[in-house]
């Protein structure tokens, strides 16, 4: 059977139409027609480099550079409600596409001060501005290891380390995984299981109940599996299966809906190295999903807290083109 060429792939079709719909909104001055915030920018060069968009990434970059990047290497998140409780989820993504373009006054400036938040005892990356100046408090899964991803493509592999270190400390820490996945470590009392009601879902994945953060166990399992690949040691990419094996306890929904996005990036990711029918099957399976998602026009859209209303189309569609990038790349 002749193997069938990218433009008949679905799932780099899928790609390249939410890479045009980004493509179509940006503007001469390399911003997006309708961002508000950092919080519509950060995500989308990384997604255009992905596909193969290096001018209009060239561009992007420009503008953030412009707008957005300050003199001691932070990034400006006024408008961006959730900035401070993610205090450097933006910074890594930014960090990976300036690597890929050779950007690397922009690079190393924000990596410079993403590691202002690393934790030198635990390995792990602390998530608020508070507990980076206390230098205790929590850590949680998704930034630290988006940091520890950032931090190998920009060659720091010593900090990547530690901080896969920090994620099997985490995991193994979990009480009983056909219950869920808790994703917060507090620099002085370790897992943290004792999770409010009102915002259970910031510290636990309840494998009980539909809607979790099912990212939290992709995210982890991308960046184990590149650190497998950058050190050679098969224990991070056997951790990264285990991880992602972890997801089957959840409901139904678990690899179909807009949460479910990383679990495909983080499987295809696996799979390049474990080449085990498993981890490629749960790719495909997520990145199908995400095709059924995707509206006519290209684009992704959040289903809103508000009925009638929808999420921030131009991050949600960044993020995915960007996961659906990787995910065809690997499976081509």
């Amino acid at each position: 059977m002749m193997k069938a060429s990218k433009r008949q792939d679905p799932i780099y079709s899928s790609s390249e139409q939410g890479a045009q719909w980004l493509i179509e909104r940006q503007q001469t001055d390399g911003s997006l027609r309708g961002a508000v915030s950092l919080g519509d920018c950060y995500k989308t060069p990384f997604a255009l480099a992905a596909t193969g968009h290096n001018r209009e990434c060239e561009r992007m970059l420009d503008y953030v550079t412009r707008t957005y990047w300050q003199e001691d290497g932070d990034l400006d998140g006024k408008g961006l409600p959730w900035f401070q409780t993610f205090r450097i989820y933006p910074h890594g993504w930014l960090i990976m596409a300036s690597m890929v373009r050779g950007r690397f006054d922009l690079a190393y400036s924000i990596l410079r001060f993403l590691l202002t938040y690393f934790d030198e005892r635990s390995g792990g990356f602390f998530a608020t501005s508070q507990a980076r100046h206390d230098q205790k408090g929590n850590q949680e899964l998704m930034s630290t290891s988006l940091a520890g991803l950032a931090c190998l493509w920009a060659g720091r592999l010593d900090v990547a380390e530690r901080t896969g270190r920090w994620v099997e400390t985490l995991f193994r820490a979990q009480p009983d995984l056909s219950r869920g996945l808790y994703h917060v470590w507090n620099s002085e009392h370790g897992l943290v299981v004792e999770v409010p009601a009102e915002n259970a879902e910031s510290f636990l994945v309840d494998a009980t109940k539909p809607g979790q953060w099912y990212f939290q166990y992709g995210i982890s399992a991308a960046f184990l599996s590149s650190l497998s690949a950058a050190t050679g040691e098969k224990k991070w990419l056997r951790l990264a299966q285990e991880i992602l094996r972890a997801s089957r306890y959840c409901r139904e929904d678990v690899y179909r809906i807009p949460r479910s996005g990383k679990i495909g990036w983080g499987a295809a990711w696996t799979y390049r190295l474990s080449h085990e029918a498993e981890d490629r099957d749960l790719a495909e399976k997520v990145a199908a999903g995400l095709i059924s998602l995707q509206d006519p026009d290209g684009s992704w859209r959040l289903p809103s807290s508000r009925e009638g209303e929808s999420g921030d189309a131009i991050d949600v569609t960044s993020e995915f083109v960007a996961l659906q990038a990787c995910i065809s790349l690997v499976l081509e």
